[in-house]
């Protein structure tokens, strides 16, 4: 693989888990625990519903799509495997000890990625029914995940070019809008009981 083509993938995958992050954290942010939010969002639950599964799909397609091993695709284990191949050119301020470190991390989430993947292909790209306490793949297992996908493509970025990608920007706007969207529906369900209230008074 040549240099400008490893940086061009590199920067694809950049994209990848930054979306992958943004829809973990809105899913995350809609996923509300306390009882007056959860009430809020079910006078919309027509939108919410639907809303929070389809995020939950999407951050599980865009982590599916970083592990892919087809080579002509961006994923952390297509790059490595062309680093190691040509690491004096690709990755020169690499070591191997270090691209193994690399090769750990994904051989560490094999399996988890192995479901994410069954997830894609069976569940999710052929629309077949999925149970929503369906717990095969777990929070923290996919918080988990999306640390060291950031881990693994900050050190690739590092060691091809000297650069660093912050994902927090990403994680702070995607929860703080999130927030703000239950905030907004639980005023209006504020709103709503004391009109009923004053509209029930003699």
């Amino acid at each position: 693989m040549e240099y400008q083509e490893f940086t061009r993938r590199l920067n694809e995958l950049g994209s990848v888990i930054t979306m992958g992050i943004a829809y973990f954290v809105a899913w995350r942010g809609l996923m509300v625990e306390d009882e007056e939010s959860a009430h809020a969002l079910n006078l919309h639950r027509g939108f919410f519903l639907p809303a929070r599964d389809a995020l939950l799909w999407m951050t599980f397609m865009q982590l599916s799509k970083a592990f892919d091993r087809d080579p002509r695709t961006i994923s952390p284990t297509v790059l490595l495997d062309a680093a190691k191949a040509d690491r004096t050119t690709l990755t020169p301020q690499a070591t191997e000890d270090e691209l193994n470190i690399i090769e750990k991390q994904i051989s560490d989430n094999e399996q988890l990625l192995t479901r994410l993947k069954n997830l894609r292909d069976q569940r999710i790209a052929h629309h077949d029914a999925i149970a929503p306490n369906d717990r095969r793949v777990l929070f923290g297992e996919v918080q988990k995940l999306v640390e060291d996908i950031k881990s693994m493509y900050n050190n690739l970025c590092h060691w091809h070019n000297n650069t660093y990608t912050s994902f927090d920007m990403i994680s702070r706007d995607a929860e703080r809008d999130t927030a703000e969207v239950v905030n907004i529906m639980r005023s209006e369900r504020d709103r709503l009981m004391r009109r009923f209230d004053t509209t029930d008074k003699p």
